[in-house]
């Protein structure tokens, strides 16, 4: 949701060299991306962990000279770095406590109810004074990655003629973001029954479960409930790896999670599923996009990592309902194409 904001960034700074501080899998997720030139990873696990760590990082930034600091990231850590690596202009969201730290703190007021894209977009605008740009999200892979993916996960790239369809069950945030396994598991069966009966050319119709590492046993349990057997890669990809295996799909049935975002930014179309988590400020934007909700749950939005009374924004949400979204949108993409 940051990439319109970079690339914002990048048209106004052309001349610039632009370096993005980030989290293992987040620069991994940006490595080659148009709008930087640079990454420096945050081993907040490994070799920058505790103070020690931390210091070390910021000898590591400070050596680079930075002229700016654009902060999307709200936590205070962050703005700590940019100040002790002697970055002169800091420039961030006065969030946190750490106004102190920044040379041109932004104010939160009437930044609420936007989407996260513009939130990181009017941070941007207000350090250029720029209005911002319509930027799609765009993610990319190497045609070696490409090459690389299909030797990798032969099941999902057999055959150019089978259509794979994408179920992202997990999410690391909590399980009140998380839409039943036994359903996902029968919309998979139905979307295989429906497509294979119905789908010009289209001899074989495979799942494919994807999750990140932690989430292998929801994978695992929506591939015993599924009387089609799906290619099960929960826990088994690394972060480019999965963007791969993401293009293979004709579609993605997921949860409000990352790699929902990821399809998106891949030009994969997406059915994502929401409940405990607001579409308004999270969901994924474009033409290749479905939202599913439960009507009438007032307690929805919450925001909560696990729901503290019986998940109705979820179990309202039927089988039915989301096969219906998914054939729909297959049937708009197919159209799409065939023009």
């Amino acid at each position: 949701m940051c990439v319109p904001a970079l690339m914002d960034l990048r048209e106004y700074c052309a001349q610039s060299n632009v370096t993005i501080l980030a989290r293992p899998s987040i620069a991994e997720l940006l490595r080659g991306h148009a709008g930087i030139d640079d990454v420096l990873v945050y081993d907040y696990q490994g070799e920058h962990h505790g103070l020690l760590g931390l210091l070390k990082l910021i000898r590591i930034v400070k050596k680079k000279r930075f002229d700016c600091a654009v902060l999307f990231q709200n936590a205070f850590e962050a703005a700590v770095i940019a100040f002790l690596a002697g970055i002169s202009s800091r420039i961030g969201y006065a969030t946190d406590g750490r106004g102190w730290f920044l040379t041109q703190p932004v104010s939160l007021a009437g930044t609420i109810a936007l989407h996260h894209t513009q939130y990181y977009q009017r941070l941007v605008q207000a350090m250029t004074h720029v209005s911002s740009k319509v930027h799609v999200p765009q993610l990319v892979l190497t045609p070696e990655e490409h090459i690389t993916c299909n030797e990798s996960f032969p099941d999902i790239s057999q055959s150019p003629a089978m259509m794979v369809i994408g179920i992202n069950p997990g999410s690391v945030y909590g399980s009140a973001k998380r839409w039943l396994p036994e359903r996902f598991a029968e919309v998979g069966d139905q979307l295989v029954d429906v497509l294979t009966r119905t789908v010009p050319g289209c001899p074989l119709v495979r799942c494919v479960i994807v999750g990140g590492k932690g989430e292998e046993d929801i994978g695992s349990d929506i591939a015993r409930r599924m009387r089609h057997q799906p290619i099960v890669l929960s826990g088994k990809t690394t972060i480019r790896e999965l963007m791969g295996v993401l293009t293979r799909c004709a579609v993605l049935v997921t949860n409000d999670t990352g790699p929902m975002h990821m399809a998106q930014a891949l030009g994969v179309p997406v059915v994502a599923i929401f409940g405990s988590t607001d579409p308004q400020t999270t969901s994924p934007s474009g033409s290749l996009q479905d939202v599913v909700r439960a009507p009438h749950v007032r307690c929805s939005p919450c925001l909560l990592r696990a729901c503290p009374i019986d998940h109705r924004c979820m179990t309202r949400i039927s089988v039915e309902q989301v096969v219906h979204v998914v054939l729909s949108r297959l049937g708009a993409s197919h159209t799409q194409d065939q023009g």
